[in-house]
């Protein structure tokens, strides 16, 4: 049972992570990229929400609405979440939420190793090691996955306890842990979190005899994805209408871990200092970007893990001398061995998830757990000695694959001069104290606090030299000249420009949103809202006056607008994506587009088109709004004669009358998806139509005035909120029940002593 003490290896481990990213509280935080161009304005989205006491099942704030809460990057039933972003605002909860997960991922890992038998200080070693790793520092932009890793952790140490005592209790917070991590959605490292619950807890149910725990293990899972099927289902629904769970191979293998990167183990800076920055072409002759793409622990963590694994198999660490090559083979798999790979992604689940690369959270968290191990005097001299050595040929063997590989073309052009010197003198400079100090821990000539601050330092500044930028917090749009003057628009439709999410920060909604699901139709058309050369193109301009986009943002004049704002904005120059090549600052112009059509219109002409690309090739060429397209099998029958008059009388948005004197299609500038009803006069629900390629319509016959109202549900939601609900329901129960078995037990054996 984890009942350890906090003692001084634990606090340390904690506090130093807590004091390396603790930037974080005082406003230093990852800007631009996905921070600022998905994430935080998913989040603001969430707040709002929040704020008015409801959940964004649907959102108007994406492009022409999307239902935000399937796409899970929000994570809007994450407990955490609930709290944060409804009483702070959004960049100060970004930030704590931020600093929170990584010191619990550092004490997660910590009760881990622990659990494993590694010592105090070795458990703190590997709790640094793997907290600010090449995967962490990289993924610092990435919200997900520094959220999601603490209860990988937490999983793996309940799977521990529960196969040793066969306690219900164990498994009752198993179930939790899991369901708890799925609610954080993306479910890539939730995934690898269910795989590795299952290989270590059946490794070690094995090694004990106990059979049927194994089953245990997998009733625990299975009730987990029940607490989190609120989340699971409503992802899954929208992941099968877009198509993000049939992505093409050459999609699920590119950002592989290229095979001749494994000499960064050993020299940290060797591909991620090159002239080109993070965007350098050098990565996409690998098949990977540098945003992908990390691999290193530390240099003392490295040559404690060969220690490690020198010294005599360890029971506890057993499957993990496996799962290190395993996972390193999977990262690198489609460069050296692609039908295999492409084998492995045909086992269900498994080919959901791109970026191969990412398996090297797995290698990085087995490399910190043999470090931890390494770090323990008990070992013998003899095996001390072959690690150590061992190390150090691994070392010079980085060196010479170092200056082989700056001879190949493509990674020379992407050295600058002297570089590959300046970065191998570097690190061993680094390999010479380390070895040092770990000699001088070995002979009780220093604390083993020397070797533990050593590591806390260099991966505390490799953390900050990654491909995140990290700087002072960007307050939007407060400090946005743009984004003050668009919030201050009227009759705002969506918004074109290369800006991706930033509008939503001024609570207007971009063109084409930037999300972590591909779109659906007609958003998944409207790429070209974003694009600069296209910007004045007349066709262009008139599918976009179609789907009511009314202003633009961009750094160069745009013909056949309103220019509303230009001048400059330093908030804008900092967040938003820059070609290489163009100037640090630009003028940026906010426009206004001419002629643009109201959010809701009254067809009084039904047309038939066979594809969406007839549909938009019409709506881009005609002036009138007086018909509305229909796709093979979307058009209803018509009954009764056509109006010859309709007119919207009144609209706010989900609510609205309609005047006409026959049959007539409302057509609405929402996306259409399951799950949208409509009442016509107090009337039964019935589906929305989808008409114009993807927008919502609504049939009414007869005359006179009618009344609509439109509602929203994600499919199937009474039934996924009541096994959610019933499967939380049961897992606390078991907790419960075990807690208070286990107190009964407890005074059982007191009474027995007394």
């Amino acid at each position: 049972m984890i009942r350890h003490r906090v003692r001084s290896p634990a606090l340390m481990a904690v506090l130093t992570v807590g004091l390396i990213v603790g930037g974080l509280l005082v406003g230093y935080e990852p800007v631009g990229g996905d921070p600022d161009r998905l994430y935080r304005p998913i989040k603001s989205e969430l707040a709002r929400s929040l704020h008015d006491g409801a959940l964004p099942l649907w959102s108007d704030r994406f492009g022409l609405g999307v239902p935000l809460v399937a796409e899970s990057h929000v994570a809007a039933f994450y407990p955490p979440n609930r709290l944060l972003y409804r009483f702070l605002d959004v960049s100060t909860a970004y930030r704590l939420a931020m600093w929170l997960h990584y010191v619990a991922l550092a004490a997660a890992t910590y009760a881990y190793a622990r659990r494993l038998e590694l010592s105090p200080w070795g458990a703190a070693l590997a709790a640094v090691a793997f907290t600010l790793c090449g995967f962490q520092a990289i993924h610092s932009s990435h919200e997900p996955f520094y959220s999601a890793l603490p209860f990988l952790l937490l999983a793996l140490c309940f799977t521990e306890e529960y196969v040793a005592t066969g306690r219900s209790v164990w498994l009752a917070l198993l179930a939790l842990t899991w369901g708890t991590q799925l609610t954080l959605g993306h479910f890539q490292i939730q995934m690898w979190t269910a795989v590795l619950v299952l290989i270590t807890g059946c490794w070690r149910v094995v090694q004990s005899g106990s059979r049927l725990r194994a089953l245990g293990l997998i009733g625990g899972l299975a009730a987990g994805a029940g607490t989190a099927a609120i989340q699971i289902v409503p992802t899954w629904e929208l992941a099968r209408l877009v198509g993000s769970n049939r992505r093409s191979l050459y999609d699920l293998m590119f950002f592989s871990f290229p095979p001749a990167h494994w000499a960064e183990l050993a020299i940290p800076r060797l591909f991620h200092g090159l002239r080109g920055g993070p965007g350098d072409a050098y990565w996409f002759t690998q098949a990977t970007t540098s945003f992908e793409t990390c691999l290193y622990v530390g240099t003392v963590p490295l040559i404690l893990a060969f220690i490690g694994l020198a010294s005599p198999r360890s029971r506890m660490l057993a499957a993990w001398q496996f799962i290190v090559p395993a996972s390193f083979a999977l990262a690198t798999m489609p460069r050296w061995w692609p039908s295999g790979y492409a084998a492995i992604l045909s086992v269900p689940v498994l080919g959901y998830f791109r970026a191969p690369s990412r398996y090297t959270a797995i290698t990085s968290l087995g490399l910190a757990l043999l470090a931890g191990r390494g770090f323990d005097r008990t070992i013998s001299t003899r095996r001390f000695a072959i690690g150590l050595i061992a190390a150090v040929i691994f070392a010079a063997a980085a060196v010479l694959w170092a200056v082989y590989w700056a001879q190949l073309p493509a990674y020379r052009a992407a050295l600058g001069d002297g570089d590959l010197g300046r970065f191998v003198a570097l690190a061993a400079r680094v390999w010479i104290i380390s070895i040092v100090a770990i000699l001088a821990w070995r002979n009780r000539l220093v604390a083993p606090a020397v070797p533990f601050l050593l590591t806390a330092a260099e991966l505390g500044v490799l953390y900050y030299h990654s491909t995140t930028e990290w700087g002072r917090s960007i307050e939007l749009p407060d400090s946005s000249p743009v984004l003050q003057r668009l919030a201050e628009e009227s009759d705002v439709g969506t918004v074109a420009g290369d800006v991706h999410d930033l509008p939503v920060r001024a609570n207007r909604s971009p063109a084409y949103p930037y999300l972590g699901m591909n779109l659906l139709p007609p958003n998944d058309a409207l790429d070209l809202a974003g694009s600069q050369s296209l910007a004045g193109d007349p066709v262009t301009l008139g599918l976009l006056r179609h789907f009511r986009v009314t202003h633009g943002i961009w750094n160069r004049p745009v013909p056949g607008t309103d220019v509303l704002y230009s001048g400059a904005d330093y908030a804008l120059d900092r967040v938003v994506s820059r070609e290489p090549g163009l100037p640090e600052h630009s003028t940026w112009y906010l426009v206004r587009y001419l002629n643009v059509l109201p959010q809701v219109h009254v067809a009084r002409k039904t047309l038939d088109a066979p594809d969406l690309k007839t549909v938009f090739a019409q709506l881009a060429t005609t002036d009138s709004d007086d018909s509305a397209f229909f796709l093979p099998g979307d058009r209803p029958e018509d009954v009764g004669a056509r109006a010859r008059s309709a007119r919207v009388v009144a609209w706010d948005g989900l609510h609205g009358e309609i005047e006409h004197d026959g049959v007539c299609d409302v057509v609405i500038r929402r996306t259409y998806a399951p799950g949208w009803v409509a009442r016509v006069d107090g009337g039964a629900e019935i589906p929305v139509l989808r008409v114009d390629g993807g927008l919502q319509g609504v049939r009414l016959s007869g005359a006179g005035r009618t009344r609509i109202e439109l509602r929203y549900r994600p499919p199937h939601w009474p039934l996924v909120v009541a096994i959610s609900l019933l499967s939380l329901g049961m897992v606390v129960l078991i907790l419960l029940l075990g807690t208070r078995g286990e107190t009964l037990r407890r005074l059982v054996r007191r009474h027995s002593v007394g």
